[in-house]
């Protein structure tokens, strides 16, 4: 879920990044802002990414594997 449209605002794209236009509240919401902005929280932190100034790393592993071949 991350289109800004649940929220009710609207991006449009031109054909230059500098005619990119944002409309906040232009129609009615489908969740509420907070909740869109938890479930972006959530989506980085499941995210296997991190990002560092404008580097973007492979996250490390979340479960690490013991030698069990000792």
């Amino acid at each position: 879920m991350s289109n800004e449209k649940y929220i009710g605002d609207v991006r449009l794209k031109g054909t230059n990044p500098d005619e990119d236009f944002y409309y906040p509240n232009n129609h009615e919401a489908i969740i509420s802002r907070e909740q869109f902005q938890a479930v972006q929280q959530e989506k980085a932190r499941r995210s296997n990414v991190v990002r560092q100034d404008s580097e973007v790393k492979p996250a490390e592993k979340m479960y690490k594997l013991r030698n069990s071949f000792q």
